[in-house]
């Protein structure tokens, strides 16, 4: 007999959002990409969003190592999602290993990539190589889930000579936060990246902001979240008409399961419009790095 109540690996809120974020992007775009879009000549429509998304893959995938023709690269796709990225490298002749920590992702990224990427459930922090000598570790907008001296400092011992590692991702920048709701964006803070590049002593190969370009890729999504807010309401205020007792034992339950904190997160995320363009621009770079380490 199976003990339902026994107590269970408790699931990162991370984890689930990238799930949810997964099936959402599936329906709305017919892939699997959980990235932003590079919003150049287009549209800010949900029409436009895988457009957008391709467009931030083809500008990522012009960075990558320069190797001579017919030569494969061995790549570490760390954080590769639900393998969107692996499938195109693989289609240009790479090898690739994927890193994720959802079994749901690496599922999704084993169908995704024909199963001929290696595909590992774990962290970053957690892997454990089989062979130090990929040719480019690949941080597509999973850096900043990574303390940055770790991060660095495990992807230099895994590469080749002359091996690069490429990121794309948030980094803050030094306006300060006001209040308890979250602005978008995320990561470590620019200038703690700047200097730990020199602490470590890597040659910056690449250095590209592109934050004005992903910035609309908010707005969309705060429209998608708004669009959640007013089904909910709608759906509240036919309860209180037909089933107000019903309403109010919902009600309650939203309470126990939500601290005060986090239902007026979620509540200004779903009915409010504060997660512009603008405010990301304010507290983010959206950066590109083509980096090798000083020692390779």
């Amino acid at each position: 007999m199976i003990n339902i109540f026994k107590k269970k690996k408790k699931e990162s809120s991370r984890l689930v959002g990238l799930d949810i974020a997964l099936k959402v992007s599936s329906f709305v775009t017919g892939k699997e990409h959980l990235h932003y879009g590079l919003w150049e000549k287009l549209d800010v429509t949900l029409e436009n969003l895988g457009k957008a998304q391709e467009a931030y893959t083809n500008l990522l995938f012009k960075y990558l190592p320069k190797k001579e023709p017919q030569k494969k690269l061995e790549i570490l796709d760390i954080g590769g999602g639900a393998g969107e990225n692996a499938k195109k490298l693989i289609e240009r002749g790479h090898r690739v290993t994927i890193i994720v920590p959802s079994k749901i992702l690496a599922e999704h990224a084993k169908i995704n990539t024909n199963k001929k990427a290696e595909i590992l459930i774990t962290t970053f922090e957690d892997y454990i190589p089989k062979y130090n000598s990929f040719d480019l570790c690949l941080f597509a907008e999973s850096f900043q889930y990574i303390p940055i001296k770790t991060a660095l400092k495990k992807a230099s011992i895994l590469l080749k000579n002359n091996g690069e590692i490429l990121i794309a991702d948030c980094f803050r920048s030094d306006k300060k936060q006001i209040g308890i709701i979250r602005q978008p964006g995320g990561g470590a803070s620019l200038k703690s990246m700047e200097k730990e590049l020199e602490i470590q002593k890597f040659k910056i190969l690449v250095r590209k902001e592109i934050t004005k370009l992903v910035a609309p890729s908010v707005e969309l999504e705060q429209k998608f979240y708004n669009t959640l807010g007013f089904s909910i309401n709608r759906i509240v205020t036919s309860l209180n008409v037909n089933r107000p007792i019903t309403l109010k034992f919902l009600k309650i339950i939203y309470k126990i399961f939500f601290s005060k904190r986090r239902r007026k997160r979620l509540e200004k995320r779903l009915f409010e419009n504060t997660r512009t363009a603008d405010s990301f621009i304010k507290y983010n770079h959206y950066m590109i790095y083509k980096l090798r380490p000083g020692s390779k």
